[in-house]
């Protein structure tokens, strides 16, 4: 392995620059979907809902303080604006998804470009590597095949760690993008559900 880093050339160190940042957000925001934002969302609405019904406000207030995720944020901006006119408490819930959004989208800038900037450090790799091939030729000619495998290796290994680094952050930018997505749309159904029911 060190021997094929070594083949690649200096390039091969913003690969592994860029790689090891792109690891650290999918383990930061694996971490954030899976542990932070998990809940079931179904059972949370149903025991504000039952809350509700009890009349019992701050019961509910401090049972979504229980959770971090951005529903219950959501939920908790409702309850404590529940005795607002309907148009400042749409100001509220906006305001309240807008604050949740940049803790959705934390870090996914390094992730994106990670997926994006790889792949062209990568053709870098190659094209510096082609030149080399075709130095050892105008200056050897093609006597010394191991000096031409030289720069032909290096051409290829920098395209295939590049696209070894893009193609699993790119998927999972993807997936992080779809959890966003999901998570939005998750808060503007509660937020719209719950504004029915204290009418």
């Amino acid at each position: 392995m060190r021997e094929l880093f070594a083949q690649g050339g200096p390039l091969m160190y913003g690969i592994l620059l860029l790689s090891i940042a792109g690891l650290t957000v999918i383990i930061e925001r694996l971490y954030y979907f899976i542990v932070v934002e998990r809940a079931n969302y179904e059972e949370l609405k149903e025991n504000i809902k039952n809350y509700l019904e009890r009349k019992d406000i701050d019961g509910a207030i401090n049972y979504c303080r229980g959770y971090n995720n951005s529903v219950a944020r959501i939920l908790e901006t409702i309850l404590e604006n529940s005795d607002s006119n309907r148009d400042v408490l749409e100001e509220e819930i906006r305001e309240t998804i807008l604050e949740r959004i940049p803790f959705l989208e934390r870090y996914m800038w390094i992730l994106g470009m990670a997926a994006n900037v790889t792949p062209l450090v990568g053709l870098l790799g190659t094209v510096t590597g082609m030149i080399k091939a075709f130095n050892v030729i105008s200056n050897q000619g093609i006597g010394k095949p191991e000096m031409l495998a030289g720069g032909i290796s290096q051409a290829l290994i920098t395209t295939a760690a590049g696209l070894t680094v893009a193609i699993p952050a790119l998927i999972m930018y993807n997936y992080f993008n779809k959890k966003i997505d999901s998570l939005t749309n998750e808060m503007e159904k509660t937020a719209v559900e719950f504004l029915n029911i204290l009418g």
